[in-house]
């Protein structure tokens, strides 16, 4: 079964391409959801005060970034199965999109009375073709609902109260869209369900980006030597610093790193944001295991020996920004 040669740790991440667009194929027939390659894939997206909601064509498409598509349905197993006293585990999937990537494959391997799942995304077309998908395949027992609505404001189910929070919204370096606003509502009305992300950690380096895939020589195995310098952490985003932005009444605006970027070559060196993810447990996307972790630029050229302060805005297209100390 293709799901559980996801699943099956004894397998890389990169080795699971064939079985990632195999699912993807899959739900797409069932789901109805038509995806021209000549078609303007941005066509469909929402724009809301908290980011932007992505179109149901490109939420599909995402699957093709397979790695992270490994590596997110196992941090949602992972989280699942960290909770054997709760059956059935409830799990709010927001931003499910047109596939509900990271519950509906699960749902062939795990029983009803295991799991059941909430799916929430903004778009109607998108609920339309899960909704196809979970009576194609008759998994509506495995479902409490499924909604749509902005994940951003929705309010939880008493009834139908997650154990399991699943929100995959993410870019690299936490751009555009709204990973921070959503996690925040849902994780405020429901405190004591796991994350997936577990963490969403940004650091700061100067990067030489000419010699990030530079293998060592003579080594048996083949060994990176890359050129950095790490300049420290930016922002780690999990259930616990989201909770405790949200309960002392800080805005993450608010949450300003001062630092200063040290004297470099400007031809060797870049500034750059890197993104690593930690969906649950031992499952992580590192440096380029996904186009949601690959090295960001700052937003602004930094010069060496520049005093910077570096936040992150959620005014309507969320993201880094900065700004030298001499602009304050």
């Amino acid at each position: 079964m293709l799901t559980k040669s996801v699943l099956d740790l004894e397998r890389s991440p990169y080795t699971l391409r064939d079985e990632v667009l195999a699912i993807k194929a899959i739900l797409v027939e069932a789901g109805g959801i038509g995806i021209e390659p000549d078609s303007d894939i941005s066509s469909g997206e929402t724009i809301t005060e908290h980011g932007v909601a992505i179109s149901p064509a490109m939420a599909a498409m995402c699957m093709d970034d397979f790695v992270r598509t490994v590596q997110f349905i196992r941090g949602v197993y992972a989280a699942v199965s960290a909770q054997p006293d709760k059956k059935p585990a409830r799990v709010l999937y927001a931003g499910c999109g047109p596939l509900a990537p990271l519950a509906i494959p699960l749902m062939t391997v795990l029983a009803a009375d295991d799991v059941r799942f909430t799916l929430l995304d903004i778009h109607q077309k998108s609920i339309d073709s899960v909704e196809g998908i979970v009576g194609t395949f008759g998994l509506a027992d495995h479902v409490d609902e499924i909604v749509v609505g902005d994940a951003a404001t929705h309010k939880i189910n008493d009834t139908t109260r997650p154990d399991v929070i699943v929100v995959e919204m993410l870019r690299a370096a936490l751009e555009a869209e709204p990973q921070f606003d959503v996690c925040a509502n849902l994780l405020s009305q429901a405190p004591d369900a796991l994350l997936v992300p577990e963490r969403v950690q940004l650091e700061l380096a100067l990067v030489n980006m000419a010699r990030e895939f530079s293998f060592c020589e003579g080594d048996e195995e083949p060994n990176l030597e890359r050129d950095r310098v790490d300049l420290g952490p930016l922002l780690g985003l999990s259930k616990e610093s989201i909770l405790a932005f949200a309960s002392n009444g800080i805005k993450l605006e608010q949450v300003r790193t001062p630092t200063t970027i040290p004297g470099f070559e400007p031809s060797r060196y870049d500034p750059m944001i890197l993104t690593t993810i930690r969906t649950y447990g031992e499952h992580v996307l590192s440096d380029y295991d996904s186009g949601i972790t690959c090295p960001r630029p700052l937003p602004v050229k930094a010069s060496p020996d520049d005093a910077i302060e570096i936040a992150y805005a959620r005014n309507g297209r969320p993201g880094i920004y900065v700004s030298r100390n001499s602009e304050r």
